[in-house]
């Protein structure tokens, strides 16, 4: 409490306010790098829908249903401040050749989805931010020109290691960077879920199971995922199309509203 008042008392005029104007700058840029990594996230799970596996399923092969993943974030205290505020679920919904990942801050403020259609390999971003409702829709080229290329040095490594997660058989893979040995991450897939080459424009290409454990890193942001349940549900053919209220907008428009909110 003195120590308090001393500085209250001696302290530049301004000081306060520069410094916590500071903190709300800080802030703000981290809750934006978290929902763009959160969106990554995202992108590594859309794909579309069909069977395919290994032979070695001791489990019912689902083709419509939903896959939620609990999101962490590894660099932060669970009780950090900042954390309160960052995506905590996300949902992945699969049917046909249509998927739908949705995620959304605890307050609810923002939320995101992406409709994806391997079949016609095309993919449609949605973000809602308050009663503000923008769609961009990507072809296959600026697909993977914005989110399927691969780091420089990323190297994806199979090995014989299996973990169940979720109730299901997990295969492993060990994710290295030759520019950098000091940056790796581990990552879990199954091939006992339906869907048809999930991974086709994300730089995990190579695994062709889906991604039932992962780390990404985006903005210097480490966000974990991990599946914690898999059932099988049907869904309406309009929980994979844009409804109306959202307005179409480019890439360009996109990355302003984020770096705005």
């Amino acid at each position: 409490m003195i120590k308090t008042a001393y500085y209250l008392a001696t302290r530049k005029p301004g000081t306060w306010t520069t410094t916590l104007k500071r903190r709300i700058r800080l802030r703000k840029n981290l809750f934006t790098s978290t929902l763009l990594a959160s969106c990554s996230v995202a992108l590594l799970l859309f794909s579309g829908c069909g069977q395919e596996t290994d032979g070695e399923s001791s489990v019912e092969i689902i083709e419509e249903g939903k896959i939620v993943y609990s999101l962490s974030y590894p660099q932060f205290e669970s009780d950090n401040i900042f954390t309160s505020m960052f995506p905590k679920e996300m949902s992945f919904k699969f049917k046909d050749n249509n998927t739908r990942n949705e995620l959304k801050t605890s307050m609810a403020v923002f939320s995101t989805s992406l409709l994806a259609n391997s079949k016609e390999k095309k993919v449609t971003h949605l973000v809602r931010i308050a009663n503000k409702y923008s769609g961009l829709e990507m072809d296959s080229v600026e697909i993977m020109e914005e989110y399927g290329k691969k780091p420089d040095g990323m190297k994806i490594t199979p090995t014989d290691s299996i973990k169940e997660i979720a109730g299901y058989k997990c295969k492993h893979a060990h994710i290295t960077f030759e520019n950098d040995t000091s940056k790796y991450f581990d990552v879990f897939y199954t091939n006992e879920i339906g869907l048809d080459n999930p991974n086709w424009c994300t730089p995990f290409y190579e695994i062709k199971g889906v991604l039932m454990e992962a780390q990404v890193t985006q903005f210097n942001m480490d966000m974990h995922m991990i599946a914690t349940s898999v059932v099988a549900e049907e869904y309406p053919d309009e929980d994979f199309t844009i409804t109306k209220e959202y307005q179409p907008i480019t890439i360009e428009e996109m990355a302003d509203i984020f770096q705005s909110f």
